[in-house]
């Protein structure tokens, strides 16, 4: 009780508003002795792919021996999710006892969930003696409540656009909030970047051997790929090495996340004297499965669940889909919350043939079912729409055929509440 009673109160936080700023965190860092400072970082900024960087890089440290800790957002169908060390969520009674000790602080500065998340992940890290953690930003790098930490490592996944109420309308302004996180002359690890952001970030280089390019470090040739899983060939080019992987992972652009995370998890490794192993990290990859992520729930017919939420992220993996499952008819159920880009999401699905479903995402921040079907009409699609994502997807499944394929995607929150109601339904066997 004293457990969801706690985490009940913490979610009540999101009621204030996004509060960009290291002024709260800080305060209730000092409050709990700095814990931040007393493990190594490696701090993980960007706009696409940065939680399946970060969850490999962590998986690979964890393959080879250390004991990470793994601070990720937003969460699926577990708030604990977001802070784990090595294979374990953080405790229960942790966070009871972190709400009970810190929670009038907290409410005091009015501090943002955020915040308060990101205060006890670092207390949990430090408490557990963890060798390095794996920090992932949630909005932006330069004011976000992470960017306290001073990190041994810096990895920045690729820049395109996605909340730009707060970062900027464009990729320079949006690049310059991520490269906030770039400091202390931390070694800094960058998948491929469109010019504008590249630019950016070399501007904030103090010096040319702290900039590592992924493309300048290793390349990956996938060798085969479905919607089942992916095997692919990473060379890293210092030594010329070849290595050839599976992973459960199925969407291609995935290769390039991994491939990154090798690159910065191998050089963290050796930066503390550690040797790479090929086995381990395979072992990593087979054994390490970061779910909503083109994810198959079930295979007849195939459901397949994705977090994908802003245009780049829905474009990419919709394209996925239909190159891997040309033969299929594909049926979209789809819900966003309301700060998205959803006129651009709207302008892309208008345009394909496919018969799409709209939902409400369970969060406080959804868009209206109404306000996204107005959208869809004014584009001349026609459109279903299922309020209750439960009831769409039992409606869905009702109507389409064996051999015909439904992806469910548009936010954290849809394909986490989705992940709870149906794993505890046999009639689906989504498991």
């Amino acid at each position: 009780m004293k457990y969801a009673q706690a985490v009940r109160e913490i979610y009540a936080l999101q009621e204030f508003a996004i509060k960009l700023g290291l002024e709260n965190i800080s305060a209730l860092s000092s409050r709990l002795g700095n814990p931040h400072l007393k493990y190594s970082v490696i701090h993980l900024a960007g706009t696409n792919g940065k939680g399946s960087t970060a969850f490999f890089i962590h998986a690979l440290l964890q393959a080879h021996g250390l004991k990470s800790g793994l601070f990720t957002s937003p969460h699926l169908s577990d708030y604990r999710e977001r802070i784990r060390v090595n294979d374990e969520f953080i405790n229960k009674d942790f966070i009871a006892e972190f709400w009970l000790q810190n929670k009038d602080f907290i409410l005091q500065k009015k501090a943002t969930f955020f915040d308060t998340s990101t205060a006890m992940a670092f207390k949990y890290f430090a408490d557990m003696n963890v060798d390095v953690a794996v920090i992932e930003t949630g909005l932006g790098g330069r004011l976000d409540s992470t960017n306290i930490v001073r990190p041994q490592m810096v990895v920045l996944t690729p820049i395109d656009f996605d909340h730009q109420k707060q970062l900027g309308n464009t990729l320079a302004s949006i690049a310059r909030e991520k490269a906030g996180i770039i400091k202390n002359g931390a070694p800094v690890f960058c998948a491929p970047q469109k010019q504008e952001a590249l630019t950016v970030f070399l501007q904030h280089i103090q010096r040319p051997d702290q900039f590592n390019y992924l493309t300048d470090l290793a390349a990956y040739r996938i060798l085969e790929s479905s919607l089942d899983g992916m095997r692919f060939e990473v060379q890293f080019k210092k030594t010329s090495e070849k290595h050839c992987f599976r992973t459960s992972q199925t969407a291609d652009f995935q290769a390039q996340n991994i491939t990154l995370a090798l690159v910065a998890g191998r050089a963290y490794l050796e930066s503390q004297r550690l040797a790479w192993s090929e086995e381990k990290t395979q072992q990593a990859l087979l054994n390490g499965l970061w779910p909503g992520r083109l994810q198959t729930v079930r295979k007849v017919p195939r459901v397949i669940f994705d977090v994908s939420h802003n245009p780049a992220g829905i474009i990419r993996t919709l394209s996925f889909v239909k190159r891997k499952a040309p033969e299929h008819k594909i049926h979209l159920l789809i819900g966003l919350l309301e700060h998205k880009d959803h006129k651009e999401v709207v302008n892309f699905l208008s345009r394909q043939n496919m018969n799409i479903y709209l939902t409400e995402p369970q969060s406080i921040k959804k868009l209206a079912v109404g306000k996204l079907a107005d959208a869809f009409i004014k584009k001349g699609k026609s459109v279903h729409i299922y309020p209750d994502p439960v009831e769409a997807v039992q409606k869905i499944l009702n109507r389409i055929k064996k051999d015909e394929l439904l992806i469910v995607m548009g936010s954290h929150y849809l394909i986490g509440y989705l992940i709870n109601e149906f794993s505890e339904n046999p009639e689906y066997s989504f498991y």
